[in-house]
């Protein structure tokens, strides 16, 4: 057996021993365990883990402890790509949120064009009817004065106009031209051309419909073409009396038919 002294007190002492026999100085160090799950150091006679609970017989003799894995690394890549995904996330949110925003912004506009245009068609029905009415009352009186002119019937309605010095007219023109020199008679026809300038912008307004609107739109257009008829036939008179009266009367019923038709789309 070789023999080699202790490096502590200078005793001789075995090349083997583990310790010195003199004074009690560890020569060899005893193989450390470590547990395999978490890499703790284990103290002889442990059965378990104290740190992670593993059974002991899965402890590993090691010279020196496990290298812990750097998690450094990873815990940053994974926060940068939950970062990715949490930007991404909301900024499809934001998209779709500006989607709705832009879309409901149509809606309300496309709404608040459909309720104006609503009012510009009642406006412009309201109009032509008004309109119509008056019409009617001067073409009505322009074919009295007409007719009693040519078969001299007296009326208290129209003899200022077809008798003025007490005895007929010799023309019915004259008769006509007495009616439309009347103050009262020529308010009343500028009253009508007042309305026409009214329905026609009203109408130019009109002329886009929304497509819930497309037939309202159809309807009116025909109102408006009967009732231009009646107006125009009220505040300029031609032909005879014969045709005259049968125009003025089917412009008349005409511009009634279309009104009634056009009201199942007018509000109450």
């Amino acid at each position: 057996m070789a023999m080699t002294t202790c490096p502590n007190c200078g005793e001789q002492i075995s090349d083997k021993a583990k310790k010195c026999v003199h004074c009690g100085t560890v020569l060899i160090p005893e193989e450390k365990k470590y547990c395999s799950d978490c890499g703790a150091e284990l103290e002889e006679g442990m059965k378990v883990c104290p740190k992670c609970g593993c059974p002991i017989e899965n402890a590993v003799e090691m010279e020196t402890a496990p290298q812990q894995v750097d998690v450094t690394g990873v815990k940053i890549i994974v926060i940068a790509v939950i970062t990715v995904i949490a930007a991404a996330t909301i900024a499809a949110i934001g998209v779709q949120m500006h989607k709705k925003n832009v879309a409901a912004k149509v809606a309300a506009e496309a709404q608040k064009q459909s309720e104006e245009y609503g009012t510009n068609l009642n406006m412009a029905a309201y109009s032509i009817l008004s309109g119509a009415s008056d019409a009617e009352t001067c073409g009505n009186l322009i074919k009295q004065v007409w007719y009693n002119s040519i078969y001299e019937q007296s009326d208290s309605k129209t003899d200022k106009y077809t008798k003025p010095n007490g005895y007929y007219v010799s023309d019915f023109n004259d008769a006509l031209k007495n009616l439309f020199l009347d103050s009262s008679f020529n308010d009343q026809i500028e009253d009508i051309n007042d309305n026409k300038d009214t329905v026609n912008s009203l109408m130019k307004k009109l002329k886009n419909p929304p497509e819930e609107y497309k037939d309202a739109y159809e309807s009116i257009s025909k109102l408006y073409d009967a009732y231009l008829s009646l107006t125009n036939l009220a505040t300029d008179p031609t032909g005879n009396l014969q045709t005259y009266s049968q125009n003025f009367n089917d412009a008349d019923n005409e511009t009634l038919n279309c009104y009634n038709a056009l009201k199942m789309y007018l509000e109450e």
